[in-house]
């Protein structure tokens, strides 16, 4: 059953490109990428900086559109949804998290992870009480009133992911989420993300240019100068 379930497409992307004009130059980000992810699956997204593969997560999330191309979840085509309907879909099947944690500031740590259930109009007595589960779950509940800045940069990176699966999202991003910590703070990110998906069957996707992040997953997708050298 279980190789079933990983070998199960969840995320394909086929003939991808995306163009920026910086003044009169034209940037070509991504060109001519095809991607698929299945279900249940680790994969790194590996390249030097201004490779694309920033570009490419945010195309494959459905928070950037390609200039060409097509992505589909489960199916489901991105590149026909309305901006509306693309904000609703990756709120309830999403997860992100990013090397700046992106915290709310004014918000206690209880309140920045119970955020996307509130979103998605689940009552306030309902969202605390899994919210205090998940807190458990990242050894995190016993700071639940602090704020972001009373945290420590691995603190405020383990409330993100805190607040990235409180919804059971099918699929979670992470751009570069060791990027702003020491290596051993980053190895515990990584470590609580893969257990994360081995216990609850999350695919992760994880963007990254330190080839040792890279080497834990199950493929690594190579990009460079916005074209997929090697998958």
């Amino acid at each position: 059953m279980e190789s079933k379930i990983k070998n199960s497409p969840l995320i394909k992307a086929i003939e991808l490109y995306k163009f920026y004009n910086d003044k009169r130059i034209k940037v070509e980000a991504l060109k001519n990428v095809n991607v698929t992810i299945n279900k249940s699956e680790f994969i790194a997204i590996l390249g030097p900086s201004g490779s694309g593969k920033t570009t490419l997560l945010n195309c494959l999330s459905a928070i950037d559109k390609p200039t060409k191309g097509e992505i589909y979840f489960k199916g489901i085509p991105f590149q026909n949804l309305k901006e509306e309907e693309r904000t609703s879909f990756r709120a309830r099947n999403m997860g992100f998290v990013f090397q700046f944690f992106n915290l709310v500031p004014v918000l206690n740590v209880m309140e920045n992870v119970q955020l996307p259930l509130l979103i998605l109009g689940e009552k306030t007595k309902n969202a605390k009480a899994k919210t205090l589960e998940v807190l458990k779950e990242i050894k995190m509940e016993n700071k639940a009133y602090r704020f972001p800045y009373e945290l420590s940069g691995g603190e405020q990176q383990r409330v993100a992911i805190a607040r990235a699966i409180i919804h059971s999202p099918e699929v979670i991003w992470a751009d570069e989420p060791t990027g702003n910590l020491d290596t051993e703070t980053g190895e515990l990110i990584i470590k609580l993300l893969e257990k994360i998906k081995e216990e609850k069957g999350t695919t992760l996707v994880v963007v990254t240019h330190d080839i040792n992040i890279a080497k834990r997953a199950d493929r690594i997708i190579t990009i460079r100068d916005g074209t997929i050298q090697e998958d």
